[in-house]
């Protein structure tokens, strides 16, 4: 065989290589997603001719023919499962669970009699256990089973959820209510624990209860325990006070932080990322302007942070209210609530993530030569007033979107001509002079001015122009505010249209 030839074949062998695994299963987890058994069931019999030692295609497979009540199908693959691979639980799991479906309890009894003895740290494999003996008539020895498990599992919340959930099965609506109880007091970030008690609820003829309950599954634990503690100090029932400001300022500080620290849960370094993100931020456009353009001179890091994050505050926040009522839509429908609240949860959990930046920001400016002065004392008046521009910016691009939803596309392009056009990366002195008060128009630029004038100049900030921001802020607050009580029962109607 010439040379040419020989290329040419181990280009064609190449070419006719399997893909790598994980990416070829995920043409049956596809099927099975969207619910197609049959269609699942072919495609894993394809898979296991090309990859007979990968353990989805025997157990998803036996999965798929349990889903069409082809149990002796089913048995069959997992029991290939288990000799195949015998480090792996769901070979016992899938196959108890597809034999006490077909009625030969012992047999699944028998298996995860098994399953425990060779896999006895597993919660899965206790948890099938205890679900087979449920299944099989066999109540007693099915709880005494779950006891087990939150006996070994003490920070795992599936034990008791499972306790709680075949009270529920029994249809024993007050004993599930108490056991839900016991897994939010033990494990009060749950959501699934308040939305299963608020069914048994229900259930029960408690309506205001079950509402209540809803509720906790959006806005916590801490939430419920005040209702409750309100709840028991109240001798006789009132009717609830419906603009209490305070009780709403509560309110919206609570979502926040309890979003807050759901969102921090979603990642491995958790609260590390608020400072990652924005230095990364800031990184790259000292990058592009400070080294690349050559732009500034002394001190540009600092004017670059300087301008950056309130900015990075400001855009963020704006961006984030933007969608809130929309996203919002299910509790608004739920329970009476005013559409005021979503963008001002937006408001305080981007600020709550903010603080940190700033904290970081400071310590730069010490490293850098530029301590604290008495002028630092103007930055209280400052920082409020970017929060009233926040909130009102926020309140109304949120209050507009529901209508016109396409501009929600927008919101991003405008920020960044905001961005371009409040003098982040340049000073005021390249504007030429005639076009100043147009400039300091944008409340941003006058914003990010007066931040410039107290931490990098020492001066105290240009009151005249503060007070005037200042006072556009409020009136747009208030004029927002009364928009939002005029449009308050019209909303619940738009956000579902």
């Amino acid at each position: 065989m010439s040379k040419p030839q020989i290329a040419h074949s181990k280009r064609r062998s190449d070419q006719l290589q399997p893909l790598p695994a994980e990416r070829a299963l995920e043409w049956g987890w596809e099927a099975m997603h969207e619910g197609l058994w049959r269609e699942a069931v072919q495609r894993w019999a394809t898979l296991r001719l090309v990859y007979p030692d990968q353990g989805p295609v025997w157990i998803q497979a036996g999965v798929a023919h349990h889903q069409l009540d082809e149990y002796e199908c089913a048995a069959g693959l997992l029991e290939q499962a288990r000799l195949r691979f015998p480090d792996n639980p769901n070979g016992w799991i899938r196959g108890a669970l597809v034999a006490a479906d077909g009625g030969m309890t012992e047999s699944a009894v028998m298996l995860m009699e098994q399953a425990r003895y060779r896999f006895p740290n597993d919660i899965d494999v206790w948890l099938t256990s205890a679900e087979v003996l449920f299944r099989a008539g066999e109540r007693a020895r099915a709880e005494a089973l779950n006891a087990e498990v939150c006996r070994r599992f003490p920070k795992q919340a599936a034990g008791g959820c499972q306790y709680a959930e075949f009270a529920m099965r029994d249809h024993r609506w007050q004993e599930a209510l108490s056991r839900w109880t016991r897994v939010r007091a033990q494990f009060p970030e749950h959501r699934q624990a308040f939305l299963r008690a608020a069914e048994a609820a229900e259930r029960l003829g408690c309506a205001s209860e079950a509402k209540k309950l809803r509720m906790g599954a959006s806005f916590g634990a801490d939430w419920v325990k005040s209702l409750e503690q309100t709840d028991q100090r109240d001798t006789q029932i009132r009717p609830p006070v419906r603009r209490n400001l305070r009780a709403f300022a509560d309110l919206v500080v609570t979502k926040a932080r309890l979003n807050l620290k759901a969102e921090a849960n979603q990642n491995h370094l958790r609260y590390l990322w608020w400072i990652i993100d924005p230095l990364l931020y800031m990184a790259v456009f000292y990058l592009v302007f400070g080294l690349l353009l050559q732009r500034g001179g002394d001190n540009y890091v600092i004017y670059l942070l300087t301008g950056l994050v309130p900015f990075q505050w400001f855009a963020k926040t704006v961006q984030h209210a933007a969608a809130t009522i929309i996203q919002g839509r299910g509790l608004m429908n739920l329970v009476r609530v005013s559409p005021l609240f979503f963008p001002l949860v937006a408001v305080a959990q981007n600020t709550g993530k903010q603080i940190p930046v700033f904290i970081m920001l400071v310590v730069l400016l010490f490293a850098c030569g530029f301590y604290p002065t008495v002028h630092w004392l103007a930055l209280v008046p400052v920082v409020a007033i970017q929060l009233m521009l926040m909130a009102a910016i926020g309140c109304l691009t949120a209050m507009i979107i529901p209508f016109l939803r396409d501009l929600l596309n927008l919101v991003p392009t405008g920020l960044q001509f905001i961005l371009f056009c409040s003098g982040v990366f340049y000073t005021v002195d390249t504007i030429p002079e005639q076009w100043h008060s147009y400039f300091f128009a944008n409340p941003m630029a006058n914003l990010l001015h007066q931040y410039r004038l107290i931490l990098m100049e020492h001066q105290w900030p240009d009151w005249g122009m503060t007070c005037w921001l200042a006072l556009a802020c409020m009136a747009g607050l208030v004029l927002v505010a009364l928009v939002y009580r005029r449009l308050e029962s019209v909303f619940p109607r738009v956000v579902i249209e």
